[in-house]
C-alpha cells in the first residue's frame, strides 16, 4: 500500500515551472483547497474513531448489563420454581396431615359411637332388668299387701 499523502505533504508540494505550465497562484490556491479538505476529512476520521471507541465501549456495558439482566432472570425463574415446588410439597404434606387427622377423628367418631351403642343396649338392659325386678318386686308387695289384708285383724 502506498504512502498516503497528508495536509502537509500537499501544502508543501513544488512543481517545476514550465513555459507553458498552469498559473501557479490557482494551482496554489487549488493545493490550499485540497489541503483544507484532506485536514477536515482526517479530523472527521478521528472523531469517528473516537466515537466508535465510545460506542464500543458502551456496547460492551450494555452487553455486560445485558448478560447480568439475563443471569438475575435466570436466578429469579429458579428461585421462583425452587419456591413453587417447595409450597406445591408444603401443601401436600398439609393435605396429607389433614387426611390422617380426618381419617383419626371419622375413626374415634364410630368407636365413641360404638360405645355409646353399646352403652345405649346396655341401659336398656338394666332398664328391662330393672322393670322386671320392680314387676316383681310389686308383685310381691302387693302379695303381701294382699295377705295383710285378708287377715283378721287381732285385737
Amino acid at each position: 500500500m502506498p504512502d498516503l499523502i497528508t495536509a502537509l505533504d500537499i501544502e508543501s508540494k513544488t512543481f517545476s515551472r514550465s513555459i507553458r505550465g498552469y498559473d501557479p497562484d490557482q494551482v496554489d490556491e487549488f493545493l490550499d483547497q485540497i489541503a483544507e479538505t484532506l485536514r477536515l476529512m482526517a479530523q472527521q476520521i478521528t472523531d469517528l474513531e473516537r466515537e466508535a471507541l465510545l460506542y464500543e465501549g458502551q456496547l460492551k456495558e450494555y452487553n455486560n448489563l445485558k448478560d447480568t439482566l439475563q443471569e438475575t432472570l435466570l436466578m429469579a425463574q429458579k428461585s421462583a420454581e425452587a419456591k413453587t415446588e417447595a409450597a406445591k410439597q408444603e401443601a401436600d404434606a398439609i393435605i396429607s396431615e389433614a387426611r390422617a387427622k380426618s381419617e383419626r377423628i371419622v375413626f374415634e367418631a364410630m368407636n365413641e359411637r360404638d360405645l355409646h351403642r353399646r352403652e345405649a343396649a346396655s341401659f336398656a338392659d338394666l332398664k328391662r332388668v330393672f322393670k322386671g325386678d320392680m314387676v316383681a318386686l310389686l308383685s310381691k308387695f302387693s302379695s303381701i299387701l294382699n295377705s295383710i289384708e285378708d287377715k283378721p285383724e287381732e285385737s
